[in-house]
């Protein structure tokens, strides 16, 4: 039942587009906007799926380098660009560390984890973005996703471990998951986490150990 539960959500979102006046709300790493697009009007993107961001009110920059909930209305003039009119500490956050090498560990860290409280975890071959509703936020996985995991957010409990598959043919496929926590019993919904995404490597760097 729970690996249906985010591509259902998914399914039914999409049934209806964002309109112009839409909030939404996401969980992500952004990052400025380097690259020259004809857009001319983003200041900043989403980190994982270059989903395009201005601010008339926020100073984006501060809020580079980790994962901030942020509540953005659908604008720009010709181009779909998210104009941020908040930002705040994410209620869910997801990591990712250890060396994408077939064979070689890795993990993700669904947290916060000094909270007890339950999780889930997908992934997907491909990015999205795709609003569900102001508390579960913004689904970030595209087409045919995958369920991982669930467990409890609380210490050392709130991972999932896992070896890379040896096959030759995964090196190079970029990856990307999401999450979902709540506080245990009924305190609070659920509210999806930032994503994050790694590309697996070829055969010659080294594995490490996660540390995350």
């Amino acid at each position: 039942m729970k690996a249906k539960i985010l591509a259902a959500l998914v399914a039914l979102a999409s049934l209806a587009a964002p309109s112009a006046a839409q909030t939404i709300t996401f969980t992500a790493n952004i990052e400025p906007a380097t690259l020259a697009t004809f857009c001319m009007e983003e200041t900043h993107i989403v980190s994982s799926n270059g989903s395009m961001l201005r601010s008339l009110v926020l100073d984006l920059d501060k809020y580079v380098g980790k994962p901030w909930e942020f509540t953005a209305t659908l604008a720009g003039v010709e181009c779909p660009i998210w104009y941020v009119t908040e930002a705040k500490p994410a209620k869910g956050t997801l990591v990712f560390c250890g060396n994408p090498v077939p064979g070689c560990p890795i993990r993700m860290r669904v947290g916060p984890t000094d909270v007890i409280g339950q999780w889930l975890l997908w992934y997907s071959a491909t990015p999205g973005f795709l609003a569900i509703d102001p508390v579960l936020g913004t689904a970030m996985l595209g087409g045919n996703i995958r369920f991982l995991a669930t467990g409890n957010t609380f210490g050392t409990t709130a991972t999932y471990d896992a070896n890379l598959p040896t096959a030759p043919g995964l090196v190079g496929l970029t990856i990307y998951a999401q999450g979902a926590r709540r506080d245990t019993g009924k305190i609070g919904p659920f509210t999806l986490t930032n994503p994050v995404s790694f590309k697996i490597l070829g055969p010659s760097p080294p594995c490490i150990v996660p540390d995350c």
